[in-house]
């Protein structure tokens, strides 16, 4: 599913899809009729009847899972927001595709097929706080990158980014968002 434009975009995220109510609510009598204590799942019932509810069936499954780590250098490390260079994150993902780093142990216990997005690394974002860090065109290529990692039969999609300044364009992106101030949404990074 790719995004022919920025409103295309937009409009998918004004009318997103829901997780199925009548499904979850067979989950959640199946769970009251299996020969366990009420409840004795802890967290694990709410899980279930949450993947009930986003996979549209009664019994969820994870028969085809995949995790997608996508990186990106981001402009925004001119002002030393990192202890680290942007050159990190290209080792990173030569590490991620070598099978080197926790997110590939993590991924092979659960099953679940990897598959690592490295985004232009060797032209970073432009530094956010003088210009914006992306024209519409790289924009809506990153988003149809994102995009293009969704396949109709997977079960679970898990979502990571790596990238040298992630956190700052995060904190970022996550107070243009939702609101609040910088101190909101910016914690200790590296």
């Amino acid at each position: 599913m790719s995004f022919p434009s920025l409103a295309a975009f937009e409009q998918a995220l004004a009318d997103p899809r829901g997780p199925d109510r009548e499904a979850e609510a067979n989950a959640r009598a199946r769970q009251a009729v299996l020969t366990k204590p009420a409840g004795s799942l802890g967290r694990l019932e709410e899980i279930a009847i949450f993947f009930a509810g986003w996979q549209g069936r009664e019994r969820p499954c994870i028969d085809h899972g995949r995790a997608v780590v996508f990186a990106g250098n981001h402009g925004v490390t001119v002002h030393g927001v990192s202890a680290f260079p942007p050159s990190v994150t290209a080792q990173m993902v030569a590490n991620f595709r070598a099978g080197g780093a926790a997110i590939n142990a993590l991924s092979d216990v659960a099953g679940l097929d990897l598959k690592i997005v490295a985004l232009d690394l060797d032209r970073p974002t432009a530094d956010f706080t003088v210009a914006p860090a992306m024209s519409e065109e790289e924009c809506l290529a990153a988003l149809n990158a994102g995009a293009d990692m969704v396949a109709e039969d997977l079960d679970l999609l898990v979502l990571g980014e790596m990238g040298i300044g992630n956190s700052t364009a995060a904190a970022a992106l996550a107070a243009r968002s939702f609101g609040g101030t910088a101190a909101d949404w910016v914690g200790p990074g590296t």
